[in-house]
């Protein structure tokens, strides 16, 4: 099997790279943060694209597509995720937040879906944060993030509608990083990521893989 992790940023990144590398996964990732087992690509998406071609042969293509995008805080040190509707909304926060979170996932499929489709598990998994569901959030602190993850919601919505038919899953994870350390998030992720969803004794009514949920660091299903 082969996985593509979309970045080598956080702790959680590299962790869970690392777990597929001990499960035996051939693992390629975006980035120049070495990891032992892990096959390096240039950041560009076409000479990624490329490199992954020539690593593993025009034949061979990505399994599970892992987009670990996950910014949760704007980058200049000026600028902070404070702010609520009432405040005014700081556009320049918003934007940047928007390019992380939505505009670089989509990016992201978009140049790797030809690798998809000649995959044999054809499975989408983003990071994401039970914060931005319409239904469970509650705090007014990041503003910017939440707005940008529930952007991020409606993009799998559509992609779902859109592939679930070719065969393609998606899985949705919270990593809870206020929460939970790095190592049991990524062993968590690996064993959601990985695992059928919902199936009982191979009986197709009791098969609930085709349903579009997410999931926290510690199994619990979140509403959109």
């Amino acid at each position: 099997m082969v996985v593509l992790i979309t970045r080598l940023k956080n702790d959680f990144d590299k962790k869970l790279a690392s777990v597929f590398v001990r499960e035996k996964y051939k693992v390629f990732a975006i980035g120049n943060n070495e990891i032992d087992g892990v096959t390096l690509l240039p950041s560009d998406l076409k000479e990624a694209v490329s490199a992954f071609k020539t690593s593993l042969g025009d034949n061979k293509g990505i399994d599970i597509f892992a987009d670990v995008s996950d910014e949760r805080g704007p980058g200049g040190q000026d600028l902070h995720d404070n702010f609520s509707i009432r405040d005014g909304i700081n556009d320049k926060i918003m934007r940047e937040l928007y390019e992380e979170n939505v505009i670089r996932p989509m990016a992201m499929l978009e140049a790797f879906m030809p690798l998809l489709e000649i995959g044999e598990r054809k499975r989408l998994c983003y990071l994401t944060s039970a914060q931005a569901s319409i239904n469970e959030t509650r705090g007014t602190d990041g503003y910017g993030y939440k707005m940008a993850k529930a952007g991020l919601h409606n993009f799998l919505q559509i992609t779902r509608n859109v592939l679930a038919p070719k065969g393609y899953t998606i899985r949705a994870y919270d990593p809870m990083p206020q929460d939970v350390t790095a190592e049991p998030a990524a062993e968590a992720a690996f064993n959601y990521f990985t695992r059928r969803r919902g199936i009982e004794r191979d009986e197709q009514l009791r098969d609930d893989e085709g349903n579009l949920v997410f999931r926290d660091a510690y199994g619990r299903q979140h509403t959109w």
